[in-house]
């Protein structure tokens, strides 16, 4: 599933009277009438559920004076399965934390709350996280910060691996419209060279993890968006190309030297209007880094695969 809408940061409220009532009554204690008039117009489980309604609730929770912590914490810990139409109710919540953060970027109560949602494993949570996020970056100021506060996540010793994280992150940051809004251009290969060590560093259960595999499939796209938005002649172009250039020299293992490949097979695209010695380069460094062929000459006996390895008896 895909955001197909992405509000302007002037995003307006509710526009039904009921559900203006029912977040009234939540907010004094009465839930039920706000959970399932949510579930019923979230257009779950679906293809195409309703994040305009969710961004709407996020507007009206950036609009209140009162506190809605415990709103959004009851809210947010609804136990709903992916294929429910109960799961909007969720899904509706990332968007009131999402706007908490907007009108106080210092609420660490709101972006712990986001760091949970940015690891859900149910799919629609994941998009409304994608979709709260990218309209929250829409707000000025909003990018970068979001940024700072994802690379001070992956440093988080005590929380489990983020692949989850960081895969949302980086599809996040995919977009070029995004990129376009990032004041420092720098923190977003910071981003993506933590997201590559993720990768390098991690352990060989990882393949079996969904959000390991999520976060292979987004790293590609991620760091061709990254060069390709810094041009091709300008010294971000240069600085960012020396950054990847890097990277590739200094890839370990075959995961992360396999979405390194995938990335430069990406950024060959006429379209990009990169250079071809520029991506030769990047190719050479990564050639750098593979493992030489191992001579046959000095295999022990029994050293290699199958029964034809083994000494004859």
């Amino acid at each position: 599933m895909k955001p197909t809408h992405h509000a302007s940061p002037g995003q307006s409220g509710f526009k039904s009277e009921a559900l203006r009532e029912a977040l009234e009554h939540a907010l004094r204690g009465r839930l039920d009438d706000l959970q399932r008039l949510l579930a019923r117009h979230g257009k779950m489980p679906s293809s195409r559920p309703n994040l305009e309604l969710g961004a709407a609730f996020g507007a009206e929770i950036a609009s209140q004076t009162r506190d809605v912590t415990k709103l959004l914490t009851i809210l947010t810990n609804t136990n709903a399965e992916a294929d429910t139409a109960d799961v909007f109710v969720p899904m509706a919540a990332t968007y009131g934390w999402a706007a908490l953060v907007q009108v106080s970027s210092d609420n660490q109560g709101a972006w712990s709350a986001l760091r949970e949602l940015l690891a859900d494993e149910r799919d629609p949570v994941r998009l409304a996280v994608q979709d709260a996020c990218v309209r929250l970056c829409g707000h000025p100021g909003q990018v970068d910060r979001l940024l700072v506060q994802a690379l001070r996540w992956m440093d988080d010793d005590d929380q489990d691996p983020p692949f989850g994280l960081a895969a949302l992150i980086t599809e996040v940051f995919a977009k070029k419209t995004i990129i376009a809004r990032l004041a420092d251009k720098a923190v977003l290969r910071e981003f993506l060279s933590r997201a590559l060590a993720a990768v390098a560093n991690a352990p060989r259960s990882a393949s079996r993890w969904d959000s390991y595999r999520r976060l292979l499939t987004a790293l590609p796209h991620g760091i061709a968006a990254c060069v390709t938005s810094a041009g091709s002649t300008s010294e971000l172009a240069q600085d960012t190309l020396a950054w990847l250039k890097n990277e590739c020299s200094n890839a370990q293992g075959d995961p992360e030297r396999k979405l390194l490949s995938e990335a430069i097979l990406q950024l060959r695209a006429p379209s990009n209007g990169l250079a071809a010695g520029a991506i030769d380069s990047l190719s050479a460094a990564l050639s750098s880094t593979s493992k030489p062929p191992r001579d046959p000459t000095r295999m022990r006996v029994g050293q290699g695969r199958g029964k034809h390895s083994r000494p004859i008896r």
